[in-house]
């Protein structure tokens, strides 16, 4: 028996180990014995202890050849699991009415007028309705609206179209929005299916008007905010996001604090959420140290009045390394493949929101017909089993090989691996988790002490 090439070994406090199965998803807290269990270095373990390990996936009598032959076995197996077209987007315009400085889409703003305020057509509602019809008619999850900014009022009667058609047909929808005008789509959000809404305010208001700015340069801080008091008002749930970064991190206290003052900790449509700002970053979305440094981390932590918001922001995060119910192994790194289909205005189709608007990125269109190009084969063979680099790494089945848009840029190509994300799981993504967990005495479906 060996220690599985899978498994890593997370040290924390008073000589407790995490003890993390990257293939299996199993967890386990021991100690510096089961440490040495595992390495080889002692004989005791007695027989149900070994009967678990080996069960767990944590020893095995496989050489590491043959346990990663039968790791991708096992994943081909279950690759029916791994559907696509499971989500879809609508980006009913690139027109936005704000600017914010650390916006992923900024690139597109400095195109002409025309180009930015280019929309949906009642024509492309029609056809991307039809698409998702074809290309998932079982899809249940909420249809999302995108943009730029999906909610501009001099486009209400393109939303409502988008809202009654979508209703009609028994779909729900998860508006993603800057929150500068929504109040002014409360009639329509009463009348049609709509799940949620998330708006995004940056802290305290000197934070956010400086980071978040309208058209005219001014702060949108009193304004969104008027705007969230009359959704939850009206019954809208509203998922609050603060982007947060090294420079805003030590203002967010301040932030819960006016929260709180304003009622929303206990209201159930308001939900506070803080997730560091990492688009177009080295290392993907899922690379929360793009923008924050480790001792940030400690105050996120450490402080009580962000501790719960900062661990909703995490939950993404949580779930891609088994700290979750229902955890599978990793086919790729990106929530976007090959699960998300986005429809653009223009009758494009885009996997990557980091490439949204970008014609070379553009995977097909669905208007005025249904069609798919190479670029969208390239991304469909981004995933562990086409990627051969991946196949001897043990943190494969978590990573998926990195980001492709940044592999594309940075490396000449979608199916290059990218480990910048891996390479900061052991040392900071899973202990940073395991501590949260046990603030919060917390015991996963998989995380147990018994050993």
């Amino acid at each position: 028996m060996r220690r599985s090439r899978y498994v890593i070994a997370v040290p924390g406090p008073e000589g407790e180990y995490l003890f993390v199965n990257t293939f299996t998803g199993a967890m386990v807290i021991g100690t510096e014995d089961t440490l040495k269990i595992l390495e080889g270095e002692t004989d005791f373990c007695d027989e149900e202890m070994r009967e678990d390990l080996v069960s767990a996936g944590f020893l095995t009598e496989l050489t590491p050849k043959e346990e990663t032959e039968a790791a991708f076995k096992k994943l081909e197996s279950i690759r029916p699991v791994f559907k696509e077209h499971t989500l879809f987007v609508f980006i009913l315009t690139y027109e936005c009415n704000m600017r914010c400085d650390y916006c992923f889409q900024s690139y597109v703003f400095g195109r002409d007028e025309h180009w930015l305020q280019q929309k949906m057509t009642v024509n492309h509602v029609d056809a991307a309705f039809e698409a998702m019809e074809r290309l998932n008619p079982d899809q249940q999850n909420p249809v999302h609206l995108f943009g730029g900014e999906p909610l501009i009022y001099h486009n209400y009667d393109l939303v409502q179209y988008i809202l009654e058609k979508g209703t009609s047909l028994g779909k729900s929808f998860v508006i993603v929005t800057n929150g500068l005008e929504a109040d002014k789509f409360i009639p329509l959000f009463e009348e049609n299916n709509i799940i949620s809404l998330q708006i995004t305010v940056d802290g305290i208001q000197k934070i956010h008007d400086e980071r978040k700015k309208r058209l005219n340069g001014t702060g949108s801080f009193q304004r969104i905010i008027k705007s969230v008091d009359r959704l939850a008002e009206a019954g809208i749930v509203v998922y609050l996001k603060t982007a947060i970064d090294h420079s805003t991190v030590r203002s967010l206290p301040a932030f819960m604090e006016f929260i709180a003052d304003k009622g929303w900790i206990d209201n159930k449509y308001v939900i506070p959420f803080a997730t560091p700002v990492r688009h177009h970053t080295e290392g993907g979305c899922y690379n929360f140290m793009a923008t924050l440094q480790e001792e940030d981390l400690d105050f996120l932590f450490e402080n009580e009045a962000t501790y719960e918001t900062f661990w909703r922001g995490l939950y993404p995060l949580a779930q891609k390394l088994g700290f979750m119910d229902n955890w599978f192994p990793q086919i790729s790194y990106c929530r976007h493949n090959p699960s998300q289909t986005w429809f653009d205005p223009f009758g494009d189709i885009y996997l990557c929101t980091d490439s949204l608007g970008d014609k070379e990125h553009a995977v097909g269109t669905y208007y005025p017909e249904l069609t798919f190009n190479e670029q969208y084969y390239q991304w469909r063979k981004r995933t562990t089993f086409d990627m051969k680099s991946c196949h001897h790494c043990r943190f494969a089945m978590i990573c998926g090989g990195g980001c492709g848009h940044h592999t594309y840029h940075n490396k000449g190509g979608i199916l290059k691996s990218d480990c910048s994300f891996s390479k900061q799981v052991e040392k900071i993504y899973y202990p940073l988790l395991w501590k949260m967990f046990r603030k919060v005495k917390i015991t996963g479906p998989q995380l147990h002490t018994k050993w």
